[in-house]
């Protein structure tokens, strides 16, 4: 009997396009070697919009959410949860000082959602549907330590949140950008949260030893979890950064590119 690899996919960009368009051939494949493999979700969304995807491969294992900051296995209560925050008043004090560059903001606490203002911009990025959304000043309503926050900003914003943050906070929060063409998306995070550090848990979980682990994705948080393992792959079209250190490249989602390189990989026949 070969022995089981990890194998590590990201969902939007690698296995999903426009949030929720499925490469079927990809999640075709990934099924199949779920019986023989560990195949793992590994996520920027919120648990409640990667439940369905988990789902529909059938999966039993643990589902890394918020890039390593929620990490569960709804299937196995044994499984040791991993929960990183940040400090609720490095959302409330970020509002409350620059306010003038702010389109808008959320946090979230596991499925609960906490959000600023309602706005059109932030609608494709809450994932609300099985969420508990409360709405208002985040004083108020913010009662806990959130897995993070996305900032919608002005564009040419990014040098003052990311002096702000770092005069503030030091070490103690880091900020990664990414754009659309009328604003700059924001994610603020503890230095603690990786989709690699995730990883490492979980093949360690499992007894699988780092030189049997695959990680495929395609953005900037994608970066440590293709470091971490054995073969890292970048989606074709991919954040020019991943681009950057991954080692292996296969085709873009659009050309279902998970299921070209694991087939070739595992030496599927097509």
């Amino acid at each position: 009997m070969n022995k089981p690899y990890l194998i590590a996919v990201d969902l939007d960009g690698t296995l999903i396009t426009n949030f929720d368009h499925c490469d079927e051939k990809s999640f075709g494949l990934l099924k199949a070697l779920s019986k023989d493999n560990y195949v793992v979700i590994a996520t920027g969304r919120p648990f409640r919009s990667s439940k369905y995807y988990y789902d529909l491969l059938g999966l039993k294992t643990p589902i890394i959410n918020y890039n390593g900051a929620l990490v569960q296995n709804p299937s196995d209560l044994n499984f040791e949860k991993t929960m990183i925050t940040i400090d609720r008043c490095v959302v409330i004090n970020l509002i409350k000082d620059n306010e003038d560059i702010l389109l808008n903001v959320f946090c979230e606490i596991e499925d609960d959602i906490f959000l600023w203002k309602e706005t059109d911009e932030i609608v494709p990025y809450l994932h609300i549907t099985g969420g508990n959304l409360k709405v208002g000043n985040f004083d108020l309503i913010l009662n806990g330590d959130p897995n993070g926050a996305i900032v919608l900003a002005k564009l040419g914003s990014e040098e003052r949140l990311t002096k702000y943050l770092k005069d503030k906070y030091g070490d103690g929060v880091n900020i990664r950008f990414w754009y659309n063409e009328t604003l700059a998306i924001a994610e603020i995070y503890n230095p603690l949260t990786s989709k690699g550090n995730a990883i490492r848990g979980i093949a360690k979980y499992y007894g699988i030893p780092m030189d049997r682990t695959i990680a495929i994705g395609d953005g900037h948080n994608d970066i440590e979890m293709i470091q971490t393992v054995k073969y890292g792959v970048a989606m074709g079209e991919s954040h020019e950064s991943l681009l950057a250190v991954a080692s292996l490249q296969t085709l873009p989602v659009s050309e279902s590119g998970v299921y070209h390189f694991l087939s070739d990989f595992f030496h599927v026949n097509s």
